[in-house]
This record gives C-alpha cells, sequence and structure tokens, in this order.
C-alpha cells in the first residue's frame, strides 16, 4: 500500500481539520456570546467590574472570529465546503457589536459576509448595512470592531483576550462597549 497521501486526500484532511477547528471555536463563540448578552442585560453596565468582564468577552470573542478566518484561510477557495463557508458567522459578529436583529433578519443569506466587510472601507460597510436599515452609531460600533477584527487577524493576534488601554478612558479593539 502507497504511504504517500494523494494531494485530494491532503485537501480533503486540510479540510476536514479546518472544519473541525472551525466548530470547535464556534462552540466557544456560542458560549461567549450568550455570557456577554447576559452581562450586558442581567448586571448594571455602569459598574466597573462588568465593564471590565464585557471588554475581556469582547476582546475573546475577536480572538475566536480571528481564528476561524485563519482557519478557513488555509483552505484553498475551490477546496471549500459549503459548511466551512457558513464560519465565521456575520450574525453571531451582529450580537457581539450589538447590532439590531432586524438588520440580520433584511439580509439574504450570504448577501453580506463577515469577510466581505472586512475588504471594505469603512464608507463602504456603512453602506453596505445602512440599506438594511442600521443607524450611524451601528455603523460606527461596526467598523470600530471590523478594525479590530482585521487587526487581530494581519497580526495573527489570539493569544490573549485583553485590550490594550489608550490612556484615554476607552480601549482598543472591543467589540460593542468602546469606553469605560
Amino acid at each position: 500500500m502507497d504511504e504517500e497521501m494523494t494531494k485530494s486526500e491532503e485537501q480533503h484532511l486540510t479540510l476536514q481539520k479546518a472544519l473541525q477547528q472551525c466548530e470547535l471555536v464556534q462552540n466557544m463563540i456560542d458560549i461567549s456570546i450568550s455570557s456577554l448578552e447576559g452581562l450586558r442585560t442581567k448586571c448594571a453596565t455602569s459598574n466597573d467590574l462588568t465593564q471590565q468582564e464585557i471588554r475581556t468577552l469582547e476582546g475573546k470573542l475577536v480572538k475566536y472570529f480571528s481564528r476561524q478566518l485563519s482557519c478557513k484561510s488555509k483552505v484553498a477557495l475551490e477546496e471549500r465546503s459549503e459548511e466551512l463557508d457558513c464560519f465565521p458567522r456575520l450574525g453571531d459578529w451582529f450580537r457581539i457589536v450589538n447590532i439590531r436583529k432586524e438588520i440580520t433578519q433584511e439580509m439574504s443569506p450570504g448577501e453580506v459576509t463577515l469577510e466581505g466587510l472586512l475588504g471594505l472601507s469603512e464608507e463602504e460597510v456603512c453602506e453596505a448595512v445602512q440599506k438594511f436599515g442600521a443607524n450611524e452609531e451601528e455603523c460606527a460600533r461596526l467598523n470600530a470592531s471590523l478594525s479590530c477584527l482585521r487587526k487581530a487577524h494581519q497580526t495573527g493576534r489570539g493569544k490573549t483576550g485583553e485590550d490594550e488601554d489608550r490612556g484615554d478612558g476607552t480601549k482598543k479593539c472591543s467589540g460593542g462597549s468602546q469606553t469605560t
């Protein structure tokens, strides 16, 4: 029996590994989003400890989405399955950034993707989501969060969930809550 793997077998293995990793990370995303939404709705968001915990979760979520993007990018476009193409999930990103559900519901599946938004300028991002009803505040939050995700993905960050303090009362690269 030939011990060398064919190119097709290697590609299938890479796809399987990427899919498995994306699904594992998705489980972490689901748990973290649930915790984040609980903090936002059940705790006093003016409390310093609550704000710190929200920022920590947002930072971890940026890291998780960056991991999904990295895993997916290891598979050639022509080799990706529909299942892999579902990652990362735009609806989940909108939940982190606190974009109204109605906006996501207006979009046809695949019409707007997180990867697609990452490739747009800030103005283009706003145009893309305003046609579905997003307001200026939501556009600003979305652009700030996309900037953080771009930075995390490009630099390969993802080792910690901590954000850097700018020194002006705001944090670099949290999802929805930008001020302390």
